[in-house]
């Protein structure tokens, strides 16, 4: 399903985090469906499902669901690429965690949302977008990115207990208490918001590693990439990526979602019939994809679903996914428990 991808990079990090809790990577690999060929490249792009797939696996193997935790506490400035290399190499701290989220999409993107620094008073907050509904196998994202994050700033600066508390958007887990020893600060569960949050005046730590012609050379490498992904993305993922963030209780309409792309819904309609597709038949896959998401990570119940991907009703979603998969919700789900 569409819902973004990362790099083959990270994958192979959380496979050799598993491994090394005694997972079995070849069966790990095989339960989510993925080939290993492709993680051979580490800058090869791969969907997120898979990403949440082996992350089920390797918490149902390891019986460690704080993995996410531990890939945090693992990260590298150098698992970010030349995103990574470029934040390194900034004047101040503040300047790094702006380019960490500005080529965020050079590492991952997903059509949820995108990352933000943003300054609340004498506060900076970096937030992460909402994955919900959470279950005992996504936190583990949110674990990974937010702890990832934590583990960069004391990387970039060489200053601990920098991050002041961290916001949690998901209810305590049965591994609450390990967030105090992987962050040392205040934890906030059933928060509005995933962030981690710092004093704003520490925006102004100087970066040890800072080198400006060097610096200036790698925005202009990440410039380039981000202008490539850019050309390569169509108006169709373009319009995919809207409606991940909009698609929760609703329907958008593509006066809406023209809205978000900055333009009139017009030029979009003409734009999609560019390239062979519509409106519509996008809404359409984005809630197949969805539903099927739903369907095979969560427990929620049929009508859930079906208000959060905006029918007017569960018997209209039912229909809706028997047309999809040829089977009932109820059919689908009996298949899931035999596997």
């Amino acid at each position: 399903m569409k819902i973004g991808d990362t790099t083959a990079l990270y994958v192979n990090q959380l496979l050799k985090l598993a491994a090394g809790m005694g997972a079995d990577c070849d069966q790990l690999l095989a339960d989510a469906d993925l080939n290993p060929n492709e993680l051979a490249d580490d800058d090869n792009r791969i969907d997120l499902t898979y990403l949440m797939r082996l992350g089920r696996g390797a918490i149902r193997q390891t019986g460690r669901p704080d993995i996410g935790l531990q890939l945090g506490a693992h990260s590298h400035i150098s698992s970010l690429g030349y995103v990574g290399l470029a934040a390194m190499t900034a004047k101040t701290l503040g300047d790094a965690l702006n380019i960490l989220v500005r080529y965020e999409h050079l590492n991952s993107q997903c059509y949820r949302g995108t990352s933000q620094l943003v300054a609340e008073g004498g506060q900076m907050a970096l937030t992460f977008y909402s994955i919900a509904p959470y279950n005992a196998y996504t936190c583990f994202v949110v674990d990974g990115v937010l702890g990832a994050w934590a583990k960069l700033t004391y990387l970039l600066t060489g200053v601990t207990d920098l991050v002041r508390r961290v916001d949690i958007e998901f209810d305590a887990p049965s591994y609450g208490d390990d967030y105090q020893t992987a962050f040392g600060c205040e934890i906030r569960f059933g928060a509005p918001r995933n962030a981690i949050i710092m004093n704003a005046a520490d925006m102004a730590i100087p970066l040890p590693d800072s080198s400006p012609q060097l610096h200036d050379k790698l925005i202009q490498i990440c410039d380039e990439l981000l202008n490539q992904i850019a050309l390569a993305d169509s108006y169709r993922n373009k319009v995919l990526k809207v409606l991940g963030t909009m698609l929760h209780g609703q329907t958008p309409s593509i006066d809406e979602v023209a809205l978000k792309l900055g333009m009139p819904s017009w030029t979009l309609r003409r734009k999609l019939k560019e390239e062979d597709s519509a409106y519509q038949s996008l809404v359409d896959e984005m809630r197949r994809d969805v539903a099927m998401s739903y369907m095979k990570n969560t427990d929620l119940s049929f009508g859930e679903i079906s208000y959060l991907l905006g029918f007017s009703t569960p018997g209209a979603f039912q229909r809706a996914f028997k047309r999809w998969s040829g089977q009932t919700p109820g059919e689908f789900r009996k298949l899931l428990s035999k596997k």
